[in-house]
């Protein structure tokens, strides 16, 4: 969806015409910026921002070529960032909105309930992943997984015919963040990129299978646990920047699994149309 150069945009379809779109959807992450109009959420472009504060002036051009009534967002960090977009969308006159975790997302045809401790403390892509999914999948036990900077494995159940819960999830390192730990605090030093090996004989391969078999592990407990619950047959999301990186791994283990990389927007989309 976007390419690895810090600093450069990518889209996946970009469409030219000025015609006013309702709202612009952002997803604010840690390394890269997702966003769609809410006319269009399966079709997400990337900007790859490396915690840079800047927004280029091209990227800026373009959402204002679009003619959005408002924008719609959430966001994880890169609090700069986002007042750099803000302080734009200000001076052009257009309502901005950067959205948060809720207690119980109304939706016109579904609702989600938010099982986390304090509600607020719940990560936004993380609550706006779920409501896309559970969009997606209704009625349908589902775990969804983001490998990022961060991993986490959150789980949504159905409570009646139009009511799901978001019942809680596990969070883990990212791979890089991983394996970044590991050649920072230690004298690991392997050189190169490792490959998955079922006995792994040198420390490249020693990282890397180590690495995704973390990640695989809280998914396995994650399905353990839903199981346990009585739901034998969830429905299996992968998204995030590294799961097309997991994805041969992850096909192999789970080919149940989808990988849908647009869930944050889909989910803020459906709370843009009901604001």
């Amino acid at each position: 969806m976007h390419e690895n150069i810090c600093g450069r945009s990518h889209s996946t379809a970009f469409n030219k015409s000025r015609k006013t779109v309702t709202a612009l959807l952002l997803d604010l992450g840690n390394t890269a910026l997702k966003w769609a109009t809410s006319n269009k959420p399966e079709e997400p472009h990337a900007y790859v921002h490396c915690g840079n504060d800047v927004v280029p002036d091209e990227l800026l051009h373009k959402w204002l070529n679009l003619k959005p009534e408002r924008v719609v967002g959430c966001m994880v960090s890169s609090e700069k960032f986002a007042f750099n977009i803000t302080r734009f969308f200000n001076a052009h006159g257009i309502k901005w909105d950067w959205l948060h975790s809720e207690r119980v997302f109304q939706g016109r045809d579904f609702s989600v309930v938010n099982k986390y401790d304090n509600y607020e403390q719940l990560g936004s892509d993380r609550w706006h992943a779920v409501i896309g999914a559970a969009s997606l999948y209704p009625n349908r036990p589902i775990l969804v997984v983001h490998i990022g900077t961060a991993t986490t494995a959150d789980v949504v159940i159905p409570e009646d015919d139009k009511t799901q819960a978001f019942i809680g999830g596990r969070i883990l390192p990212g791979p890089s963040m991983m394996t970044e730990a590991l050649l920072t605090k230690t004298r690991c030093r392997p050189g190169r990129i490792g490959v998955r090996s079922d006995f792994p004989t040198n420390t490249a391969d020693a990282i890397t299978t180590a690495v995704l078999e973390a990640h695989l592990g809280i998914v396995d407990r994650s399905l353990a646990s839903l199981r346990k619950m009585g739901f034998d047959d969830p429905c299996l999301l992968f998204a995030g920047g590294a799961a097309p990186l997991f994805a041969p791994y992850i096909m192999q283990e789970y080919p149940q699994a989808v990988i849908k990389h647009n869930l944050v927007l889909r989910g803020l989309a459906m709370r843009a149309t009901n604001r």
